[in-house]
């Protein structure tokens, strides 16, 4: 783990030099990565937005104050350093905080002289005193043994946390499993078929997901063979607006058992958009997938239906008491935009039902 992890050395820089170098130097000692302006090099991206990105990738920050705040992000009101730290503290990382003792004489040159900043650096202070232990420090050589002491701590520490998390993440995998056994059991010993209980349980974990907000909304497109080329668009489209879909000529790999595979497609989305035309309505396989939609959709509440209109055709009498997309002019850009609206609206109805 030590040899992986990175750490950010966070500052001012023109007063700060000699205890910026003592502190890499103590941390390349202890064989750790490291990250600083000064490795930075010619990057595309404005300062802020290197300097941040330095710091998402890092473990630790060690943050190192004096008496100069240091330039300003524009538009932010706050320093570099500051903006540094606060984005190392709002995604969690470590941040060991160093402060120079106000008692140690200095050059002028480095006290800070603006008094908008000198007031901002009083109040970044009292940020770090009120969320961190802080240690001050005299100079860079004891700076740098304070850095590598507490570094090694926080490594022991992490290491530490980490086997617990791992031990505690097995014992409770070991307990869901056997919650899930107890849970399923009962089913079946009461007559709920296997493949009825697997189609449940997919079903669930799917909406579960979809809410939890880990997977993207889920369309399963429903369709006639003759309408293959029209439908591959609109997929196409559904996935460049970050739907996923559940598209036969996408999702079916050669050798795969249809029937399994559409059950498993169906379970697992969110809604299905049946494409109605004359050969669509007469289709076996689309009927039998509309179907089981429809069934999911008045005995379970958990399956919408969005009906296509791609041509003239003998509407099944359930879904002619519900909204269909009219394409008869085949725009795939408006049909595309109105169903991921769709989809968007059905998944807020159903979170909302939910609540």
């Amino acid at each position: 783990m030590q040899s992986t992890l990175t750490v950010f050395v966070c500052s001012t820089f023109a007063d700060l030099t000699e205890e910026r170098e003592a502190v890499l130097n103590a941390i390349r000692r202890l064989k750790l990565q490291h990250d600083s302006m000064e490795f930075f090099g010619a990057r595309a991206g404005q300062p802020i937005e290197t300097c941040l990105e330095e710091v998402r990738k890092s473990d630790i920050l060690v943050v190192i104050v004096g008496h100069r705040y240091g330039s300003l992000v524009p538009d932010l009101g706050i320093s570099y350093s500051e903006a540094e730290y606060q984005e190392g503290y709002r995604l969690d990382k470590p941040c060991l905080v160093y402060v120079r003792n106000d008692d140690v004489p200095i050059l002028p040159r480095h006290m800070e002289r603006d008094p908008d900043k000198l007031r901002l650096l009083e109040r970044w202070k009292a940020t770090l005193s009120q969320r961190h232990t802080v240690a001050s420090y005299e100079d860079g050589n004891r700076l740098a043994v304070q850095v590598a002491a507490d570094l090694g701590r926080t490594l022991v520490d992490m290491n530490d946390a980490a086997r617990t998390r791992a031990a505690a993440e097995a014992t409770l995998h070991a307990s869901i499993i056997d919650e899930i056994a107890g849970v399923i059991a009962p089913a079946i010993d009461g007559g709920v078929g296997p493949a009825l209980l697997l189609s449940a349980i997919r079903r669930a974990v799917a909406q579960l997901m979809t809410t939890e907000g880990v997977r993207k909304p889920k369309l399963f497109l429903s369709y006639a063979n003759s309408d293959r080329a029209i439908v591959r668009e609109i997929a196409t489209g559904l996935r460049a607006h970050n739907i996923d879909v559940w598209f036969d000529e996408l999702s079916l790999a050669p050798g795969a058992e249809w029937v399994r595979e559409i059950a498993r497609g169906l379970d697992s989305a969110d809604a299905l958009v049946f494409f109605i035309s004359p050969n669509s309505v007469g289709s076996g396989w689309a009927k039998q997938e509309l179907q089981i939609a429809l069934h999911r959709q008045f005995s379970e509440k958990n399956m919408s239906i969005i009906p296509v209109l791609l041509a003239d055709a003998d509407v099944p009498p359930l879904l002619r008491s519900i909204q269909w997309l009219d394409m008869r002019d085949r725009n795939v850009n408006v049909a595309v935009k109105r169903l991921a609206e769709a989809i968007e609206h059905h998944a807020k109805r159903r979170a909302e039902s939910e609540a």
